[in-house]
């Protein structure tokens, strides 16, 4: 009975405009200890050739709080530091998976925008995965999480590293002014938000692009889905369509982007989880982004997805797409086969 309660705690919560519900793979451990775990760890490290395998087996079937306390507990028995030590006795993606363990989500989250801002050249394509896909809670924690770990803000970071319709479209999304979700549908606004979308793109020569950003960054994403909808009654395509047909490049990408994380972000999700896949040289790091990113989020929710979207679960495409100790780790945050 407690789960039945639990799941409609979660239902009336996702209704008032509140936390999202979670759907993740990854759950604290039962019967937990902190001390045992480390030891363990200790020895696998210290195991003539590292038994990677006890590490994949307690990292990823630890909730991120109880990896925290793992980490305190071996600072306590090895003397040293955890993220310092794995570094050490792992290499290529699984290293970069464990370590992405070790942080918060919005840490995780904050490290990989840093790092696609950092040095020549912008990796743009995380830059939009990220601040595209994340809703405003969350953009609000990578924020705050940002500003502590690198003394800087995140604005000013994508200011510097972007520009023009591109850059206002980002920085516009990092400033978290989405409205609320309201339980009172505004068929009104939803019929001028639409008519205004297609006034400033399709209908006209050239593209008011301001007109497009402040609906996407401002408006709630349940009165968008309603938008796009009646969008369709004025214009002869899409939103998607008009997005391809008025934009191009990293804007368009960032659209593009937003309004699938609008209709359906978990599938948004498993699309690129598929494409990283089966690209060749399968993109580790978009999948290894991916699955550390939301197996305490909606991992469950985007296995589902994947599995009526590709016909095919997201746990044999892993199995099939990437091998040796990364394919375990990651089949291990995956969770099970559907």
């Amino acid at each position: 009975m407690a789960l039945v309660s639990e799941f409609l705690g979660q239902l009336t919560l996702s209704y008032g405009g509140e936390a999202e519900p979670k759907f993740p793979t990854v759950v604290p451990a039962r019967d937990f200890d902190p001390a045992t775990d480390a030891a363990r760890i200790e020895t696998a490290i210290k195991t003539k050739g590292v038994d990677e395998q006890t590490i994949i087996d307690i990292l990823t079937r630890r909730s991120g709080e109880q990896r925290r306390e793992i980490a305190f507990e071996y600072e306590r028995i090895a003397k040293k530091d955890l993220n310092t030590a794995l570094k050490a006795a792992l290499s290529g993606p699984l290293e970069a998976l464990m370590l992405g363990l070790m942080k918060t989500t919005a840490q995780y989250d904050a490290s990989e925008l840093k790092a696609s801002m950092k040095g020549l050249g912008t990796d743009e394509e995380t830059l939009i995965e990220i601040v595209c896909s994340r809703n405003d809670e969350e953009l609000a924690d990578i924020k705050k999480v940002y500003k502590e770990m690198f003394k800087k803000d995140v604005e000013k970071d994508v200011a510097g590293d972007t520009s023009g319709d591109f850059a206002k479209l980002l920085l516009a999304l990092v400033q978290t002014k989405r409205d609320q979700p309201s339980n009172v549908v505004d068929y009104e606004k939803i019929d001028e938000d639409a008519r205004s979308l297609y006034e400033a793109g399709v209908k006209r020569k050239g593209t008011d692009v301001a007109t497009w950003i402040t609906i996407m960054s401002q408006r709630s994403v349940p009165h968008l889905q309603k938008v796009f909808e009646r969008y369709k009654s004025y214009s002869p395509y899409d939103m998607k369509e008009s997005i391809r047909k008025e934009v191009k490049g990293d804007l368009e990408k960032s659209f593009l982007t937003l309004v699938e994380c609008f209709e359906n972000r978990q599938l948004y999700f498993a699309n690129r989880l598929n494409e990283a896949m089966k690209s060749k040289g399968a993109k580790e790091k978009v999948v290894t982004r991916i699955m550390v990113s939301r197996c305490e989020v909606d991992l469950m929710k985007i296995r589902t997805e994947f599995r009526r979207q590709h016909k095919r679960t997201l746990y044999q495409t892993i199995a099939e797409h990437t091998k040796g100790d990364y394919q375990k780790a990651l089949l291990s945050l995956c969770g099970g086969d559907d």
